[in-house]
């Protein structure tokens, strides 16, 4: 999950801080990417619109386990 979506999906990043509850500067320290200990309260906030790395990896993998089964 990139920095950047969530700071679009809130608006500014002191928006995005106080949807998170948490300090404004903490959203400055994350960097290009959000940690994943956030992306995951992020994904239940923002009612599953934007979605953790883990999830992305998991339903990638599920699509690649149905295409494979659709190919025998």
């Amino acid at each position: 999950m990139n920095t950047a979506d969530v700071i679009a999906f809130y608006g500014t990043k002191a928006a995005a801080a106080r949807a998170l509850n948490v300090h404004r500067l903490a959203i400055y320290q994350w960097g290009d990417n959000v940690p994943f200990a956030r992306q995951f309260e992020i994904e239940v906030k923002t009612g599953g619109y934007l979605k953790s790395d883990y999830t992305l990896a998991r339903e990638h993998r599920n699509a690649t386990r149905h295409a494979c089964k659709e190919m025998r």
